[in-house]
């Protein structure tokens, strides 16, 4: 990983990656410290939108509460139009009241159409669930209203705020021949940014919880979740998700419930997510328990040894990984993990997954499953003390 601070304060972060990226060969994000939980409510989302509408093809978003990334791909001849891509999109584009009023109607419709989706329900509710103590409460109408709020003005300023060399994080990943060309690149887009002022990443603390959601009678969803920004060891944590996914998919595939896991992240806080959906209540419910067996079981009996050796390869060909590009884009990881004051090395990280031992993977499920939980349940009636049990 090589880094590069421009005299404005923008930071550029490269790392060499030789798979390339979603069959492209190289990657090239913008993350700027600004999002939906440190700006007025919806505004980002409006601005947000207006990106969207107005990106060149191949331009995506990922969001982190307080952080929001942009990135697209290519090859390294395409590098100086995809950097003008960021550059357009996120720091020219078209602001004047149509394009609002577009966003705005968008966004609209979009939450309500989405408002009695189990799915869309249950993934709000385990995050507001789990940052509970902090009053973050979901209210469609009320985000609805804030949103129709929004003026020019306010995402003018949105921009001239947070647009500013002191709280961007440019990345590229890529062949390593190309990084004196992206520094050029970037410095001659980029450099010329006034510094302005830092934006604080507001923190919130995870505090976990429990919520039940009354259902339709067509879905039944459980999602549980532990923090994990504060593990030691994405490569332990990789491995164990990969034993875990293992394990749930031979078990709960003769019950027709399907099964979720990730990392899921939340104002640069980030937690092991796991849900499993049927659509059958009785079997939801057993699903449910073969959860709870199985975190109670991770905890308390090592891992077979050809077990342990198949998840250490699904690990390192990229399954359900925690540090490669199917959870986030590795540019974008590399500027998350930054504004943490940490780093990605992985050479370090794959070398370290043919090391793990069964004792490891035990002692990173006592470390993790012992933490706070969050419980969130759709149309299932199990109280936190039941299922705290069957974790024993």
């Amino acid at each position: 990983m090589q880094k590069v601070t421009f005299q404005n304060g923008v930071i550029l972060l490269m790392s060499e990656n030789t798979n390339g990226f979603r069959g492209r060969e190289c990657e090239i994000s913008l993350t700027i410290k600004a999002g939906h939980q440190n700006t007025p409510l919806g505004l980002a989302a409006v601005y947000e939108g207006i990106v969207a509408k107005q990106a060149m093809d191949g331009v995506e978003a990922v969001y982190g509460g307080n952080i929001t990334s942009f990135y697209t791909g290519g090859s390294v001849k395409e590098l100086p139009a995809a950097l003008k891509k960021l550059w357009v999109a996120c720091n020219t584009p078209t602001i004047d009241d149509e394009t609002v009023r577009a966003s705005v109607d968008d966004i609209v419709r979009h939450t309500r159409d989405l408002a009695a989706v189990p799915d869309r329900q249950t993934r709000l509710a385990y995050k507001h669930t789990a940052f509970q103590q902090n009053q973050i409460v979901w209210n469609s109408e009320e985000y609805i209203n804030r949103v129709k709020a929004i003026s020019v003005e306010d995402v003018q300023d949105y921009i001239n705020t947070y647009y500013v060399g002191s709280n961007i994080i440019l990345g590229y990943s890529g062949p390593e021949h190309a990084f004196e060309k992206v520094e050029k690149l970037a410095r001659k887009l980029f450099a010329n940014l006034p510094t302005g002022k830092p934006s604080k990443l507001n923190k919130l603390d995870y505090t976990g919880g429990y919520q039940q959601l009354n259902g339709n009678g067509v879905f039944f969803i459980a999602r549980l979740g532990w923090v994990v920004t504060d593990i030691d060891s994405f490569t332990k944590t990789n491995v164990l998700m990969n034993v875990l996914d293992a394990r749930l998919e031979r078990e709960l595939a003769p019950l027709g419930v399907t099964r979720e896991i990730k990392i899921a992240g939340y104002f640069g806080i980030r937690t092991l997510r796991v849900s499993i959906t049927a659509t059958d209540k009785e079997a939801a419910r057993k699903g449910l328990d073969i959860l709870c067996a199985n975190i109670s079981k991770l905890k308390h009996k090592d891992v077979s040894d050809r077990r342990l050796e198949t998840s250490k390869s699904r690990t390192y060909n990229g399954n359900l990984a925690v540090a490669e590009n199917n959870v986030l884009p590795r540019s974008v990881h590399a500027a998350w993990l930054e504004l943490k004051g940490q780093s990605f090395d992985r050479d370090c990280f794959i070398s370290k997954v043919y090391a793990t031992t069964a004792e490891d993977i035990r002692d990173q499920a006592e470390a993790i499953f012992s933490g706070k939980i969050t419980i969130v349940l759709y149309g299932l009636d199990t109280t936190e003390e039941e299922l705290l049990t069957k974790m024993q």
